[in-house]
């Protein structure tokens, strides 16, 4: 399974767009390959940006937690990809927990996840 996830630099979990790599993890080849994130610090359009270079990517899940996507991000992707939902704030802590990613993916996310805050 390729999962995908949104990180800063020193492998935080962040909003869409403004994280600066975008990492795909394989469970089943136990490989990580980095990109950068075209949506990194665009505004406006970012998080919409950064889910498109996502699902170019093709994974088969997103990892999401709250205040990670925007509405618009939340519409291109549903349908397209699991969401898998942590409260998790690092890459390091995620990544020992993927190997059990079948308990936690979701055809849908909670509304925390996407709404914007005003």
């Amino acid at each position: 399974m390729k999962i995908a996830i949104v990180h800063s630099k020193d492998n935080s979990l962040v909003p869409l767009d403004l994280g600066e790599l975008i990492s795909i993890v394989d469970t089943s080849e136990k490989k990580i390959s980095q990109y950068e994130n075209p949506g990194f610090e665009r505004v406006p359009g970012g998080k919409e940006i950064t889910m498109a270079a996502i699902l170019k990517l093709q994974p088969d899940a997103v990892v999401v937690k709250e205040g990670m996507m925007c509405p618009g991000s939340y519409r291109m992707s549903i349908g397209r990809v699991k969401y898998a939902h942590y409260e998790d704030g690092n890459l390091d802590d995620i990544l020992p927990k993927l190997d059990k990613v079948d308990e936690v993916l979701s055809d849908d996310i909670p509304p925390d996840v996407y709404r914007e805050v005003e």
